[in-house]
């Protein structure tokens, strides 16, 4: 995903997180160093918005765009109760009603993204980008 999206942003700059933030570094660079399994990710377009976000925070600056996080780590738990809001085989012409289930995480991992604002185009672009990447590597 943020392969894809240095396409778009050539100066893009990251910093990998954890107990400390560290340096915002070109994506080239810190590349390398994201770690696999558990990390924190800082994302800035380039110099100028990684000097905002101190300022301004998670918020769309110019080109309605924002910096962004990206946190993960394996699941820690084996199992969590969850409540069922839809049908999650996509059944049509059934009626649903909610209800709880319990969601067998073993080999999963939790995704958190932060970005400026979950209803701007911006941030429902990162969210979508973000959706496809892990799906398509769980198909690999």
């Amino acid at each position: 995903m943020l392969d894809e999206l240095h396409g778009r942003w050539p100066d893009m700059l990251v910093a990998l997180g954890g107990e400390q933030v560290g340096p915002f570094l070109p994506w080239r660079k810190a590349r390398a160093e994201v770690p696999a399994d558990a990390g924190e990710v800082y994302v800035a377009r380039d110099a100028e918005m990684e000097r905002r976000w101190d300022d301004v925070g998670y918020s769309l600056m110019e080109h309605a765009e924002g910096p962004f996080a990206v946190l993960y780590e394996l699941a820690s738990q084996s199992a969590v109760g969850i409540q069922l809001h839809e049908d999650p085989y996509g059944r049509s012409g059934f009626g649903f009603d909610p209800h709880p289930a319990t969601l067998v995480t073993v080999g999963m991992s939790l995704v958190t993204i932060v970005t400026p604002d979950a209803d701007s185009f911006f941030s429902r672009g990162i969210l979508n980008a973000l959706r496809q990447a892990l799906i398509s590597q769980t198909h690999r």
